[in-house]
């Protein structure tokens, strides 16, 4: 191939080398070049490497396309270039369908907004052309896609069953939101769109609200709430993680005519992989022409995940790396005996290139953190767009003061004031966050209030927030893209390096596409890491959790046939979920007896079910605990039959409440989890206040005055107030709303068993109310409307009914004027967001 011969020249990579180094100095403010900007201008000559560049577009090596797009992103933004040069760069980009970089060329007076007037006749009819064999006509709107999108939906067109595979930037999302949008311009549809976390179901809810208004699709219902009424006679869209479909599959036989399913590739994360695994396999099984769409990173083995659909679909996949920005992996390491001092080298993969040095404000020593901090205030120059990688929520507030130490005063900007005092009112007032937002700094992990990490989002993306400190929540497909991004021996979790997929999977938010024409990925002392970042980007491969705990199967079978030890469960929840989910395949009679594997499940099964008298149905309610565990709990109950009324659930506004459910804690931790006993009292307080739709401010300082009352000094409040939100997150909505519903699911069909149908329906609905941390219907009803808990909350002060519906809701909010009920400006915007929504349906 011609590209391939072109790119082995020793004449093109030395052209090449100088114009790279130069693209790339450019976006660094402050560094001091290691060989000056009219040395690298000689050595290029435009008109050839313009000409390279057009041969590398029509190429489908992402090395040449990558070439391709900084040949022409550098030469477009060059003052010594030609107008003439620069129009043909357009060119070029226009057949690289890479509309926004021409775009930005525009914004910034590069090009003219007439640059096609330039155009000779023949590459205007070519851009023409491009153009139009890209493009979709979705309603009556001309929506331009580039290359990999447009591939996109020409296999939409002809098959039901897809597994589509790119890198981070290339727009899946959007593709997909797109897709989603013609089926229900064509016709009434329910869709479930799956996505790994609760932090990005608002993302995707908030897109597909603002499609839905912008189409102007009339009679669509968008829901997160699994448990809220279904409208048949409209359209309806769930967006929800796998856990929330579980419950919706379990509630409802609602027919799913299409299933995304987003971040595919987190089938391989350990007990949520298998459950995700488990519920595709129920939507195909009991909706056998729906269709799938899979999404994930770039990957080499996007195949696997059409397997988990069994019908008589037509299968295809879209594997490529769609190149929309380019991205420059540098590794920053200290300058011989000069701790100040700092070399930046560019690191391609045949070389690493120096680019020159950094000077640091003062010397780091070796403090882990001062360095990474100090290093992106100097390389940034105080420019926005800037993202530094931590380790933990610990660490990414002391690197946030830590370079709030380093930035100068400025003025405040209104819309971080308001931010601030939503911080203050939600959280506390002695928060981190509120002290460093003051300079244009904050940080955002999985356990904060939804609200507050959506309006960091926001500023971050506006400009605002010009340092943002991220845990590996970035990692679960947050669309939070920046100008330059830090990273320091990056781990995921305690002591688990970044492997290399993971490496490239958060790397990939360094480019902003339209905003920027690359991003830089800069590495703090690589050679330090555990596992060194590869400049060659590997295509991931995808590993089905269920596949690693059958390749491993004896583990299974002898965690099987020693009774499910509840403390192994609690280090290897994987081997808990993986039982449930062959427990049930053997129920439905779904198990492949050609392998040798699942004939000795069958063997050991066929031993246990004579001890299992309770019903199927409760065992596929409950797939993420034991079988033999949930036995034990209906055993528990039959031992405790002349009190059995007393082993009911209070009402979480029972004046015995926090008392009531520290028992009940206690019976789950000795039954079908093993939690620590010593917890039970000031886990059943955070549980009832959280249902009883406590903010959770008061949360933090009733925790706050609690330690400070048992004298425990070592209880700091930030340390109280990550511990207060990491339970909440990971104990209360996740962990307990898992057990308790397997709990009440064995204790309503005990009491239904023993004819006692008047203490069965005394029984709460603790599951839904412990996910959203309220109990009330005109809180739920709130909430199914897209609204976050702060601004429920917030509402509920001025609600007199409790009772009321959806419908209700929204007649209630049309007729409020917010200003006058003193609410932020910021919940304002939420509850506008939604009711806009409300007023279309």
């Amino acid at each position: 191939m011609i590209s391939n011969k072109i790119y082995a020249l020793n004449s093109f990579k030395r052209q090449y080398d100088a114009l790279i180094v130069l693209s790339v100095c450019e976006t660094i403010p402050n560094l001091i070049w290691h060989e000056n900007k009219e040395t690298l201008l000689e050595r290029i000559d435009w008109n050839n490497m313009l000409g390279i560049a057009s041969v590398f577009s029509y190429s489908d090596n992402n090395t040449h396309l990558d070439a391709a797009l900084r040949i022409c992103q550098t030469c477009i933004s060059q003052n010594q270039t030609t107008n003439i040069q620069k129009n043909a760069s357009a060119i070029i980009l226009s057949n690289l369908t890479n509309k926004p970089a021409i775009d930005l060329a525009v914004k910034r007076g590069f090009i003219d907004s007439n640059y096609k007037d330039y155009f000779p006749l023949g590459f205007k009819l070519q851009s023409t052309r491009t153009e139009i064999e890209n493009s979709v006509f979705v309603g009556n709107k001309l929506i331009h896609l580039n290359k990999f999108q447009k591939k996109v939906h020409n296999v939409y067109e002809n098959a039901d069953t897809i597994s589509i595979s790119a890198p981070t930037s290339a727009g899946k999302s959007f593709i997909l939101c797109t897709i989603l949008v013609e089926e229900l311009i064509n016709k009434k549809q329910n869709i479930a769109y799956i996505v790994p976390t609760r932090a990005l179901i608002s993302q995707i809810e908030s897109d597909l609200k603002d499609l839905v208004r912008d189409y102007k699709i009339k009679n669509v219902n968008i829901s997160t709430v699994p448990h809220s009424e279904i409208d048949q006679n409209t359209s309806n869209v769930f967006v929800f993680t796998q856990e929330r479909l579980h419950w919706f599959l379990i509630d409802h036989k609602t027919k799913i005519d299409l299933l995304i399913i987003d971040e595919a590739h987190k089938i391989d994360d350990g007990n949520r992989g298998i459950l995700l695994q488990q519920k595709i396999e129920d939507v195909v099984k009991n909706n056998q022409n729906v269709k799938v769409y899979f999404s994930s990173p770039f990957t080499s083995n996007p195949e696997i995940l059409l397997d988990n659909v069994e019908n008589k679909s037509r299968k295809e996949k879209v594997n490529t790396q769609f190149v929309s920005v380019n991205q420059n992996l540098i590794y920053a390491t200290q300058f011989p005996r000069k701790s100040d001092k700092w070399n930046l080298n560019l690191c391609l993969i045949d070389k690493n290139i120096l680019l020159g040095q950094i000077d640091l404000k003062d010397r780091p020593s070796t403090n882990t953190t001062k360095i990474i901090t100090f290093l992106s205030h100097a390389i940034s120059a105080n420019q926005s767009g800037n993202i530094i990688y931590s380790n933990g929520a610990a660490e990414s507030e002391k690197k946030a003061l830590m370079l709030y130490e380093l930035l100068d005063d400025s003025d405040i900007n209104e819309n971080i004031l308001e931010l601030q005092k939503l911080v203050k009112k939600t959280i506390h007032k002695d928060y981190t966050l509120v002290k460093v937002l003051g300079k244009g700094i904050a940080f955002h992990y999985g356990n904060m209030p939804l609200l507050i990490r959506q309006e960091v989002e926001k500023l971050f993306k506006e400009g605002y927030i010009k340092y943002l400190i991220c845990t590996s929540t970035l990692l679960e497909g947050i669309n939070l893209p920046s100008k330059s991004i830090f990273i320091r021996k990056p781990n995921r979790g305690k002591n688990n390096p970044l492997s290399q997929n993971d490496f490239w999977n958060l790397a990939g938010r360094a480019g902003r596409w339209g905003k920027e024409f690359s991003g830089n990925i800069i590495c703090v002392n690589p050679h330090k890491w555990d596992i060194k970042p590869n400049p060659n980007k590997s295509k991931q491969l995808i590993r089905r959790a269920i596949d690693n705990v059958e390749k491993n199967h004896q583990e299974l079978l002898d965690y099987i046939k020693n009774d499910t030890p509840r403390d192994i469960a609690e280090r290897r929840q994987d081997l808990e979920f993986a039982f449930g989910y062959y427990y049930i395949k053997f129920l439905n009679n779904d198990f492949n007896l050609k392998s040798n594997f699942h004939q000795d499940l069958q063997k050991l099964f066929l031993e246990i079910k004579p001890t299992i008298i309770l019903p199927d149905y409760i065992i596929k309610r409950n797939p993420g605990i034991s079988p033999i565990a949930q036995q034990n709990l209906f055993d528990y109950f039959k031992e405790n039959i002349d009190r059995i009324d007393e082993l009911i659930p209070v009402y979480p506004e029972d004046e015995n409440a926090i008392d009531e459910y520290s028992k009940l804690v206690g019976r789950i931790g000795k039954t079908i989890s093993d939690y620590p006993h010593q917890l039970n009292l000031s886990r059943a307080i955070l549980l009832v206040n959280w249902m009883r739709g406590r903010p959770l401010s008061l949360l933090i300082s009733s925790s706050y005055k609690s330690y400070q009352k048992h004298n425990k000094k070592n209880k700091t409040l930030p340390i109280v107030i990550r511990e207060v939100m990491s339970n909440v997150e990971n104990f209360v909505r996740f962990r307990f709303a898992k057990d308790s519903s397997c709990y009440i699911d064995v204790l309503r069909y005990f009491l239904e068993l023993n004819g006692m149908p008047e203490l069965e329906s005394n029984i709460p609905e603790l599951n839904l109310w412990l996910e959203f941390g309220v109990s009330q219907k005109t809180h739920l009803s709130m909430l199914s409307l897209g609204l976050s808990r702060n601004t429920v909350i917030e509402l509920s002060e001025f609600i007199p009914e409790s009772k009321m519906s959806k419908n209700e809701c929204i007649d209630w909010l049309k007729k409020q004027d917010f200003e006058q009920l003193g609410l932020s400006t910021i919940i304002i915007d939420d509850i506008q967001r939604n009711i806009d929504i409300g007023k279309e349906t």
